[in-house]
């Protein structure tokens, strides 16, 4: 085939495909059940059509509003899969309307004010994400447990209280649960041990109650997990030592009895360690050391002790927070890397040298003896 009828088969492939999108179009019962949920959300002004599917609204940049429908299409024929509308200061509520788009999998309605609740009626839907984060939603939740066929749960920044449902423990499918700053209290439900696909869970700002639970062991997919003043207690179950695929773990503020450094040898990839105010005594183990992805490292306001001399910290280091221990000896000038935050303040570290390494380092740090 010559260079020249390439051409034309190119051209012509190109222009079939751009005749066949546009007269791709929407069954108008979609468009009218897309214009009632975006009124009862509090869209002003808003008007979906038939080609709805070939239209996108931001965003400019990473704060922009997000106006997104996308849609899988057969022959002439289309159908809404997502709907995105995000950072648009929705002030309405939730559509239970929302089921009468079957072939619905992906909602994004995050940074919104919305109120109220999650209606009933998305329980009987095969939603594989729901983003609700940043809004003021409340009321119960349980009923999300029927949505097995879910794999992203963002419920983020919002005003859900009374017990994490034990019905989450059927949503084995899920891989990312976002419950953080909420109200939620009691224990984490022993349900969520079924939960084995799971790759990230946060539960920072709540008010739970009892130990962080022995079962996470089971979650050996998790790659990060934060509990950041969750109100949950100590010790960090030494069964965490299981998840080798751990890359950002972040527990926070826990209660308890004071407790040895938690057993993390096997986290070989770790980028974020961030244990504060943990209650763990005893010395930093070695391998810490030898974490050649750490990024940040915060292990400020424990009960740790020992001497730094000879400790070389990873070469990616950015952030070490050894804050309001009980460190000894020298202050190592291998810890205070050009380009690196660090703060060794209210440790009682001996007074260094003019000459030591440690003052002629050109950076800025913070210590206190």
């Amino acid at each position: 085939m010559s260079s020249s009828s390439l051409q034309f088969v190119v051209f012509f492939l190109l222009l079939v495909s751009l005749v066949a999108n546009s007269l791709t179009t929407l069954p108008q019962n979609e468009v009218d059940v897309l214009n009632e949920i975006a009124t009862t959300m509090g869209a002003k002004g808003w008007e979906f059509t038939t080609s709805v599917c070939q239209q996108t609204v931001g965003p400019f940049s990473a704060t922009d509003p997000i106006r997104n429908i996308t849609c899988i299409c057969h022959t002439i024929t289309c159908h809404v899969i997502s709907i995105v509308f995000k950072r648009y200061n929705l002030t309405g509520v939730l559509s239970s309307k929302m089921v009468q788009l079957p072939y619905l999998q992906y909602i994004d309605f995050s940074k919104n004010y919305l109120n109220g609740s999650i209606p009933l009626e998305w329980a009987s839907m095969d939603l594989k994400k729901i983003a609700l984060f940043g809004n003021r939603l409340s009321g119960s939740i349980s009923h999300l447990g029927n949505i097995t066929s879910l794999t992203y749960l963002d419920l983020d920044i919002n005003q859900f209280s009374g017990a994490v449902p034990a019905e989450f423990g059927k949503l084995i499918n899920l891989e990312i649960l976002r419950l953080s700053s909420n109200n939620f209290s009691g224990n984490l439900p022993m349900e969520l041990a079924e939960l084995r696909n799971l790759t990230d869970f946060r539960i920072n700002n709540n008010n739970l109650n009892g130990s962080i639970p022995d079962f996470i062991q089971n979650w050996s997919q998790l790659g990060r997990l934060e509990m950041q003043g969750s109100g949950l207690e100590g010790p960090i179950p030494s069964s965490i030592s299981v998840l080798e695929k751990m890359v950002t773990l972040k527990i926070v503020g826990i209660n308890g009895r004071v407790q040895a450094f938690p057993m993390l040898g096997n986290m070989s990839i770790l980028r974020r360690l961030v244990l504060s105010n943990c209650n763990i005594s005893g010395t930093i183990p070695a391998y810490v050391w030898e974490l050649d992805d750490l990024r940040i490292l915060d292990l400020s306001f424990n009960k740790l002790t020992g001497k730094l001399d000879h400790v070389t910290a990873p070469d990616n280091i950015l952030f070490l927070f050894l804050t309001s221990n009980f460190f000894t000896g020298s202050i190592p000038g291998s810890l205070l890397r050009t380009g690196s935050n660090v703060d060794l303040s209210y440790n009682t570290f001996n007074w260094p040298h003019p000459e030591d390494v440690a003052c002629t380092k050109v950076l800025v740090f913070s210590v206190f003896y």
